[in-house]
């Protein structure tokens, strides 16, 4: 394992420098070793969320083999990683400070004196042609910044100015950094900002925090901007105004946090000058309580309403029931991008859960633990009308992740984190989930050969390796493509080999399928085959083609062609992307059509404006891949569907079709988004439209999922197929007539028209059940007796009653469990005589197990002996 960490007590050079690390070593996991500087320790209170990263006690250290070592050489300044030198690790070493005695001597030493260590790393950066997002450039220009006082200290460098420029060309934000540092402070500087701390006044202007701090001092002192920068971090506001009588002057300077707050306008009348956020003023003929005045006039006219919780707050709230596990709210939280979520008990608010929550929950093996006894239950709210600086202020001082915004004692919104940072970099800001690669525009190959190495088991890496030499040895290329690039990609677990080969691929597929020792099955019209090996494994293959329709719908006529067409015939741009497997290339990941960073951004996007029109079965797979990866369709794409829609192609797709693209989709863990989805812009009305989503049906739908995980829990639902369920549920509420209908019209297989055409039945077994509640197991036994697994959950749905469904559980556990131990040999001995009236006796003894009538074989016998003589048998 590889690591990369840096000096206790970590400033924003050595962050800075751990975060460019990660660019040049991103297989090495950032650890930070120790304490955090005042000034970090705040960004982090902000920015933790996307910089992920772990302290020395979240990692085994006897695995670790190699460390990069930044911003230190000096083995007493690794906090809890200090010994690591001593245990055998290979050290890479990045450091500008001079050399000391004990110094750590790495395998390679980049020591540089340059004023800042992140200038060192940022080069390497910029000549590797590594592509840097906003935000990680403002992260390496902090570091900069800092460790160079703003470029002012005598140990700048050239080097570091040409890399803070290099930064900002990459949109580093100024703003951000001048709002983290510590900058050069005089003893004058200092005692002036003592006075004006102890005179400073808060006013509330159009929902907006002003801070206004007034003073006298004899003399001059300079830096008045440097004193209300500190003074800004001191007091938080949206805009704070510094006035100060010096010389017979009054020097004003001011400074805002929000756009809404143009403080060169608010001076204008005072013969201010300056930029919208940063301003100042110099008044001949002084008096302070006329200038605070003018001040708070001009604000009240000039300023906009200020943002508040209710401006920028999700709403509706997503929340977790109090009893749901952890192992279910990690789930939840994971499904929707969130990295914590209220607690309800019925409609009140009880607590606050967190990713980090249930990460210390699965440590201690507590993922059945109810989320109650892991919540933070002193939960910190506020009203829709509190200011943004409010809550930025209670998120870091209180270093919390999100704020529940309640009003009338009920939950209406929250504000994370995310919505703060939003508010002050607009776009630029990373979303909540973690992504893969975050590296803006990406060039043709990258390669993804450790990727393979980690995140493939043995079998699965062997297959490839041997493909690729195939490759080789017939002289053609061959690569590893779609949705196993995707997902590998994605870390979902995902084994379904699918090969492509610039050349013939029913011909490799047999040379490959015989050094597997396996066997092909080919299909020419495609030039496809699939590989079947002894252990079950299927290699699907094909030969790099070109698509093309005769008319809108139909199947794909195919060329023989290169990869880059065959991948531009693909579906959306998240499945354009190929693996080369030939030895010299293996690991090369080719993205011709930008689906790397539609990957990373969450979206689903066409490669060309007739995708649709030539297979509109592309627009509910469209909706499938939005609703399981929680992405979003790209607008231009979702245009382009609803256009195809509205010209009504859909209607050219075979029921065959549509019921395979539907079916996928109710087999997805939870497909009521997709259905939504297809309701919401037209399609659903070529699937199934004679149903009618309902708010009790959506209701009923959402529930499956639960029930299908209650049931395998417990061994009970094994074999069930959920979409059968699913399409039991929506057509739940169709006369006979418009059931068979659907039946008819989708061809179904035998076993599921018949699960089908019984769901009318269900829904009246469900509702005897319900009006008895005396009902022996042995009755609803009989009753259940040859529906299939797929009616039987339907059945628990149609259950609205706690009882009923507590008793339907215990005789469905019963069921499984029950056995009678007496057998024909045993009858006979008995005197009876084979023939029907054994299976009757054996019937008649699993009814008496299911009613607890009798509990073991001598029960039984018992049992029947008495049957026996009293003539029933």
């Amino acid at each position: 394992m590889d690591i990369i960490t840096s000096h206790n007590s970590l400033d924003f050079d050595g962050l800075a420098a751990m975060v460019a690390a990660t660019k040049l070593f991103p297989q090495a996991i950032p650890v930070i070793p120790g304490t955090l500087s005042k000034n970090v320790r705040h960004f982090m209170g902000l920015y933790k969320d996307s910089l992920v990263f772990r302290t020395p006690r979240e990692i085994d250290l006897d695995a670790v083999e190699r460390v990069i070592l930044v911003d230190t050489r000096n083995p007493a300044r690794l906090g809890s990683l200090r010994g690591l030198e001593e245990r055998g690790c290979e050290f890479i070493v990045f450091d500008h400070h001079p050399d000391g005695p004990n110094d750590i001597h790495g395998i390679i030493n980049e020591v540089h004196m340059v004023g800042a260590v992140t200038t060192i790393l940022v080069e390497k950066i910029r000549n590797e042609d590594i592509p840097l997002t906003p935000f990680e450039a403002t992260i390496l220009a902090l570091g900069i910044y800092e460790d160079t006082g703003s470029l002012l200290f005598t140990s700048t460098t050239y080097r570091d100015v040409e890399a803070a420029a290099y930064l900002l060309r990459q949109g580093a934000d100024l703003s951000i950094v001048a709002s983290f540092m510590e900058e050069p402070f005089s003893d004058e500087q200092r005692q002036l900002l003592q006075k004006l701390l102890s005179d400073v006044k808060r006013y509330r202007v159009n929902g907006l925090d002003i801070v206004v701090a007034t003073g006298h001092e004899k003399g001059f002192i300079s830096g008045l901007d440097v004193v209300t920068h500190h003074l800004m971090e001191v007091v938080a506001g949206d805009a704070i105004f510094v006035v100060v009588i010096m010389q017979g002057k009054a020097q004003v300077v001011a400074r805002s946090r929000t756009p809404i707050v143009q403080v060169n306008k608010i001076l204008a009348p005072l013969g201010g000058y300056g930029h919208e956020m940063a301003a100042s003023a110099v008044i001949r003929k002084p008096d302070l309580k006329m200038i605070e005045r003018e001040i708070l006039e001009q604000l009240a006219t000039s300023t906009g309403k200020g943002l508040s919780a209710r401006d920028i707050m999700s709403s509706p709230v997503k929340t977790i029931p109090v009893d749901v596990t952890m192992e279910e709210a990690g789930k939840i939280m994971l499904r929707y991008g969130h990295t914590g979520m209220p607690v309800i008990d019925g409609e009140r608010l009880v607590g606050i859960i967190s990713r980090r929550d249930v990460d210390k929950a699965r440590i201690h093996n507590l993922g059945h633990a109810p989320v109650k006894g892991f919540m933070t239950q002193e939960v910190v709210t506020v009203s829709p009308d509190t200011g943004v600086a409010d809550i930025r202020r209670i998120v870091v001082e209180k270093d919390i992740g999100r704020v529940p915004v309640v009003e009338g004692g009920r939950l209406v919104g929250i504000v994370s984190r995310t919505d703060l940072l939003r508010t002050m970099h607009g776009d630029q800001y990373p979303e909540d989930h973690a992504v893969m690669y975050n590296r803006g525009e990406y060039g043709l190959t990258h390669d993804c050969s450790d990727i393979l190495e980690y995140r493939l088991p043995k079998r699965i890496k062997d297959i490839l390796k041997t493909a690729g030499m195939i490759g080789d040895d017939m002289g053609i290329n061959v690569y590893c493509v779609g949705g196993f690039v995707r997902d590998l990609l994605l870390k979902v677990k995902n084994f379904d080999v699918d090969l492509v080969v610039e050349g013939d691929g029913i011909e490799f597929a047999k040379k490959l399928a015989a050094t597997l020792g396996g066997r092909a099955r080919s299909h020419e019209r495609f030039r496809t085959a699939v590989v079947l090996l002894p252990d079950g494994l299927k290699i699907d293959v094909a030969t790099a083609r070109t698509e093309y329709y005769e008319f809108p719908a139909a199947l794909p006529r195919v060329e023989r062609s290169s990869i880059r067409e065959d991948m531009y015939r693909r579906d959306f741009t998240i499945n354009t992307m190929a693996i080369c497997l030939n030895p010299q290339r293996y690991g090369e990941l080719i993205d011709y059509f930008g689906g790397r960073q539609d990957l990373e951004q969450g979206l689903i996007r066409v490669l060309y404006n007739l995708s649709f029109v030539e297979d509109p079965t592309r627009i509910i797979r469209a909706i499938r891949f939005e609703a399981r990866f929680k992405f979003r369709i790209e607008p231009d794409t979702l245009q382009m569907a609803r256009y195809a829609i509205q010209r009504r192609m859909l209607r050219h797709l075979s029921y065959k079709r549509i019921r395979q693209e539907l079916v996928l989709i109710l087999e997805e863990k939870d497909p009521v988004p997709a259905l939504r989805r297809m309701e919401e812009i037209g399609v659903w009305q070529y699937v199934l439209p004679e149903v009618r989503m309902n708010e009790t049906m959506r209701y009923t739908l959402s529930r499956v999922p639960r029930v299908l995980g209650w049931l395998a829990e417990r061994e009970l639902g094994t074999g069930v197929r959920s979409w059968v369920v699913y399409m039991e549920v929506l057509c739940s509420q169709l006369d006979q007539a418009k059931l068979q209908l659907v039946i008819d019209r989708f061809h179904f297989d035998r076993e599921t028209a018949r699960s089908l055409a019984r769901i009318g039945d269900i829904m009246e077994l469900a509702r005897e059940f319900q009006r008895n509640e005396e009902m022996p197991f042995s009755q609803l036994d009989l009753l259940l007796r040859g529906y299939s697994m797929e009616n039987i959950v339907f059945f628990l749905l149609c259950l609205d009653r706690e009882w009923a469904w507590e008793k339907a559980v215990r005789y469905l556990e019963l069921a499984r469990d029950v056995k009678v131990e007496i057998n024909g040999n045993d009858l006979k001995r008995m005197g009876l005589k084979p023939g029907p009236i054994f299976k009757v006796l054996l019937d008649r003894l699993r009814a008496a197990r299911l009613d607890q009538e009798v509990t073991s074989y001598e029960d039984e016998v018992k049992l029947v002996r008495k049957w026996m003589e009293d003539g029933s048998c």
